[in-house]
């Protein structure tokens, strides 16, 4: 078995990116100059994961505003709403309106991965937006048909997936409303069916992609994510349901991600009883590849906290190959 230690998404941004993003909405300093501080603080990032010990990075979405923002952005037909609650986080999204018909036109997010996968020798990490969830957190006033709209999105998310594949090691699709409780079972059923139609048209191996669920995970809905044609990223924290159902229902897939340390506190865990735990838990499941993260984005915690929890992330894998 292969480990890996590694965060789900997102890190917090730097300070001086902070405060550069602020001085260029406010027009107190050029694109160059941002582009610049951004470059900076990507390396700075990087250097960070690296130095806490772990060994499959990502870029830390720095310039993502959220998880549909980048592709609402560049693909075609659609346009940007206002600002909704995401889940139940204090933490907000653009509605993605979508206005006409949904093309993918350029590379999306291929710059922040060539960058990242040039900085570091280490394996990387790719991150798309998942089509149900893209759908769910959407607004449609252009298609009359729920098919159409299906196949126009995966049509644009298979051709963002095959133009990263090869600068990664692995590509992770993100999918939290495939585990939201406020979505009836069936809907979500259809989601499960959805994202494996997207698995189906990428020319990409299965053993390179993980979808993503965060927020909530209990036994029925996990039954209904081992339907899914590929890896898995689960957060085993959010309910007292989650670990019960990995050890309950196994996992028969290569690559299995199992969110560990809490992104959403400021509180530090211990390395040693986690890694004790994650033993218990894969005691009659073994994935060729088991990834140790956080188990959800790191937006919401302080940028100095965030760095603690990394440094957690890659005790808690020194102690898994002890």
């Amino acid at each position: 078995m292969e480990k890996y230690a590694g965060i789900c998404g997102s890190f917090p941004r730097p300070p001086e990116l902070r405060r550069a993003i602020n001085a260029f909405n406010e027009g107190r300093i050029s694109q160059r100059d941002l582009q610049e501080i951004y470059y900076s603080s990507l390396l700075k990032v990087i250097k960070i994961q690296e130095e806490s010990g772990l060994n499959l990075l990502t870029s830390g979405l720095l310039l993502w505003d959220d998880l549909l923002r980048p592709f609402s952005e560049k693909l075609g037909g659609i346009k940007l709403g206002g600002l909704l609650r995401f889940f139940d986080n204090n933490f907000y999204y653009r509605l993605p309106i979508i206005i006409g018909n949904i093309e993918w036109r350029e590379p999306i997010t291929l710059n922040e991965i060539q960058i990242l996968s040039r900085a570091t020798t280490r394996r990387v990490k790719a991150l798309v937006p998942g089509p149900y969830t893209f759908i769910k957190l959407s607004k449609n006033k252009f298609y009359r048909s729920e098919d159409a709209l299906v196949e126009d999105l995966l049509n644009a998310l298979k051709q963002e997936i095959e133009h990263l594949h090869k600068f990664v090691s692995l590509i992770q699709i993100d999918e939290p409303s495939l585990v939201d409780p406020e979505l009836e079972k069936d809907d979500r059923r259809w989601g499960v069916e959805i994202v494996n139609e997207l698995l189906a048209k990428m020319n990409v191996p299965r053993n390179k992609l993980l979808i993503a669920t965060y927020f909530n995970l209990d036994l029925e809905s996990y039954s209904m994510l081992l339907e899914i044609k590929a890896g898995l990223h689960l957060d085993l924290l959010s309910n007292k349901e989650a670990e019960e159902a990995v050890r309950e229902l196994g996992f028969k897939n290569d690559v299995l991600s199992l969110g560990v340390v809490n992104a959403r506190g400021i509180f530090p865990e211990k390395p040693e009883e986690i890694a004790a735990n994650i033993e218990k838990i894969l005691a009659n499941t073994s994935p060729n590849t088991l990834i140790v993260s956080t188990n959800t984005w790191l937006d919401y915690i302080p940028f100095e906290n965030a760095v603690e929890k990394l440094k957690i992330l890659g005790r808690i894998l020194r102690n898994m190959e002890v």
